[in-house]
């Protein structure tokens, strides 16, 4: 795809971590050298707190059904919130070219500064 905007890509960046730190943290919990790698799927059950609710009430009984669940829906929800935000940017990205600029061009640095940068009133 070289021919795709630069703002995709960022799309999937907060999924794609999520989906990384998911799966470190299942192989934490698996390998027993690297089981201080399971601490972050405390961390990770926090983060996803709209979708964690029901794995919560799955893992009692069926544990692999909740890390699943976590691991894919959790993934799909920070895709979800990345795309959320590239809409709302997008609107006021695209709301055209300003009427009146904020500062008008021969007021740069303010009545008292006079466009030299420094300020020439009294101090204190």
């Amino acid at each position: 795809m070289p021919d795709a905007p630069k703002h995709v890509r960022r799309v999937y960046l907060l999924s794609i971590i999520h989906l990384l730190v998911s799966l470190m943290s299942m192989i934490g919990m698996i390998a027993l050298k690297l089981s201080f790698l399971g601490v972050v799927w405390g961390f990770i059950m926090l983060a996803d707190l709209p979708i964690s609710p029901v794995a919560y009430l799955v893992a009692w009984k069926y544990s692999w059904l909740a890390a699943l669940w976590i691991i894919v829906v959790g993934t799909l929800w920070w895709y979800l919130l990345s795309r959320g935000v590239e809409f709302i940017f997008d609107i006021f990205k695209d709301r055209g070219t300003v009427a009146q600029p904020l500062i008008p061009r021969g007021d740069v640095d303010g009545p008292d500064r006079q466009n030299t940068g420094r300020w020439r009133g009294r101090m204190g």
